[in-house]
């Protein structure tokens, strides 16, 4: 019967994609809180709050890079599904360039804002700021290598990648950081792992890459440019609704506490690492689906089904056993994250779902969705900055945004579709 069942697994394309890339991003993930356990007892609990809220920062700084990403994996599972090789290959390494020029003038920027980046964060080591800056320079290149995996369906590939670069980020900011370079190291670390990972992903695309031929992409960047529009907006909603909370506690509060709450905020991230692997394979096998004129409605429902459960398995974990969780990963020093870790856990899962059908609606070509996110943000904001006298008003801001979105995307979903039977969608 056990047998069986596995069979079953593997002859499930959905589901072992899933599996692929839910097994990559827990270990990923392991790496990626091995450092935030590391850092959590290293550092001072102020200086864990300030790399926290230098991560959220570059979340946000990153956001024309998680565009172009989406955007990208869009148009590679395109490409892939007509079997052009040869714009996939000039694609891959004109883009690079591209984005390794683009690097330079975000580094740049950070480097002129670095004093009010320091005021605004309450950061005085303006050096960090600006070593973080020069980290931040690979963000556009970064999401090449990661965008063709998953536009390919590479899914193992894709899931090696991330567990490797996640190893290599691990391995270099915590040996800086030990070797005494403080937090200015941990983002140097971070920019050495980047190009490792760049190098790594070459060698793993050999087998999809041919020969350079210098064609014309005039019209692909064009296509590529139309559809990242909306999605700009959409990828600046998702990155605030998720990360301007931590922000903001990060300015009202005083370092020890913001410390506490970026505790509570990783800890309930892992939740979002795990049940997120979904959405990964969701949205190129959707696209790829669509692009082909094919039917996507059952596809769709077994995802969002395996979502839904996902979801309820990490509330029910989140709930139960949050002071075993913190004890696991940050010791004593950070108890008093505990109590706030059940209730955020909720808003995590609001956002997953969120992400998950946000995701879909783009995959499908439905892109003014970005519009249902912003009564949400508006709320959130509004909210924490009204009323912050503690951390669970920033919370409770959290999840009552996070209701209102997903109220509107799950509206938008049934308007969009009615009268249509639901295995068409």
């Amino acid at each position: 019967m056990i047998g069986a069942f596995i069979q079953k697994v593997k002859t499930n394309k959905y589901l072992m994609g899933t599996v692929y890339i839910g097994v990559g991003s827990v270990l990923a993930s392991i790496f990626s809180y091995l450092l935030q356990f590391v850092f959590g007892r290293i550092l001072s609990v102020a200086d864990f709050g300030t790399f926290n809220a230098l991560i959220s920062l570059s979340y946000l700084v990153g956001v024309p890079a998680g565009v172009f990403s989406v955007s990208l994996i869009k148009y590679v599972s395109e490409l892939s599904s007509r079997q052009d090789s040869k714009k996939l290959t000039a694609m891959y390494w004109k883009l690079l360039v591209i984005s390794l020029v683009l690097g330079v003038g975000i580094s740049l920027a950070i480097f002129l804002l670095r004093f009010s980046i320091s005021e605004q964060l309450k950061i005085n080591d303006t050096v960090l700021i600006t070593v973080y800056g020069i980290s931040m320079g690979l963000a556009f290149a970064g999401a090449i290598p990661a965008s063709y995996f998953q536009g390919l369906l590479r899914y193992r590939a894709y899931a090696f990648f991330n567990v490797l670069s996640s190893f290599y980020r691990f391995g270099f900011s915590v040996l800086a950081v030990l070797l005494g370079f403080k937090l200015a190291g941990a983002f140097g670390g971070m920019f050495v792992a980047g190009v490792l990972a760049l190098l790594t992903a070459f060698f793993i695309l050999r087998k999809n890459l041919t020969v350079f031929e210098n064609i014309s992409l005039m019209e692909d960047y064009k296509r590529l440019l139309a559809f990242s529009l909306p999605v700009m907006f959409v990828s600046f909603g998702l990155m605030f609704l998720n990360n301007i909370d931590i922000i903001l506690v990060k300015k009202y509060f005083d370092p020890e506490m913001a410390g506490y709450y970026a505790g509570t905020v990783t800890l309930g991230k892992i939740f979002l690492f795990g049940a997120g692997a979904v959405s990964t394979v969701m949205f190129p096998t959707i696209s790829s689906l669509a692009a082909r004129g094919l039917n996507y409605g059952r596809a769709f429902f077994k995802f969002l089904s395996l979502q839904l459960v996902l979801v309820a398995g990490g509330l029910v974990a989140f709930s139960l056993f949050p002071s075993f969780l913190t004890r696991l990963f940050f010791g004593e020093r950070f108890m008093n994250s505990v109590e706030y870790l059940p209730v955020f856990s909720l808003f995590i899962g609001l956002y997953i779902v969120i992400n998950f059908l946000v995701l879909f609606f783009l995959a499908v070509n439905r892109t003014s969705v970005f519009l249902l996110l912003l009564p949400g943000l508006i709320v959130q904001y509004v909210l924490i900055n009204s009323n912050h006298a503690t951390l669970y008003n920033v919370i409770s801001a959290d999840i009552y945004a996070g209701i209102i979105s997903l109220v509107l995307l799950s509206v938008f979903f049934i308007v969009g579709n009615n009268g249509k039977r639901a295995t068409e969608i």
